[in-house]
């Protein structure tokens, strides 16, 4: 099963969510707390609204209990709004996610969302954040790209270390090589061809697709 989450975090283009939203075609589409005001622009409902609501007007959630499921949490708890989220669809047995509002101008927020991408990968799940510049995901052992061509590339270490780390399809290639967090030399790489292939030998990486067309 495919699931939306729409986080509070920054939207540019609500062009861009509607194409994207009739190309993934989503089972099941969840919302975190203040991501209700781009389903608002995109005419959409949630089929499921969850958070604790301190960034949603009071008339708003109301009439949001009129047509959708609402769950509501408390303030002080041990989780994100958008990891409530991940559970829950979790609990659904989703098999992806793409998870959008989840980066902005609380550098603590996209940097926990940009976590929680693990969270997903050890239930099986396979995530990834987007927004109009960025695919982000993490990923271990092997992975090929395909339609990257001129797009940047960043192939940076989740774990404390990556090692035997190998590209095909990049301007700069590497050959079972190592990287360390303290010296991501894996960012801002380029596609020069259409597909790109990544292996590592052992740790895990987070890759970051963008596009920069706006």
């Amino acid at each position: 099963m495919k699931v939306a989450i729409f986080g509070n975090g920054s939207y540019k283009d609500v062009c861009f969510y509607a194409e994207y939203l009739k190309r993934y075609q989503p089972q099941l589409t969840l919302c975190a707390d203040g991501g209700l005001k781009i389903m608002s622009k995109l005419g959409r409902v949630p089929d499921v609204l969850l958070g604790d609501f301190d960034s949603v007007a009071t008339a708003d959630l109301e009439q949001m209990k009129q047509k959708t499921t609402v769950m509501t949490y408390e303030k002080r708890k041990d989780f994100t709004d958008v990891q409530l989220c991940m559970q829950y669809a979790i609990e659904q047995k989703c098999t992806e996610m793409v998870l959008f509002g989840v980066l902005g101008t609380r550098a603590d927020h996209s940097l926990v969302n940009i976590y929680l991408l693990k969270y997903a990968f050890d239930h099986g799940v396979k995530a990834k954040i987007v927004n109009e510049y960025n695919e982000i995901f993490v990923m271990e052992k092997y992975m090929m790209l395909e339609h990257v061509a001129h797009k940047t590339i960043s192939v940076l270490p989740y774990s404390d270390v990556i090692r035997g780390i190998s590209f095909k399809g990049m301007s700069y290639p590497l050959t079972n090589a190592e990287m360390k967090k303290e010296n991501p030399y894996g960012i801002s790489n380029y596609a020069c061809e259409d597909t790109v292939e990544i292996k590592i030998e052992e740790g895990m990486a987070v890759i970051v697709i963008t596009e920069e067309k706006y």
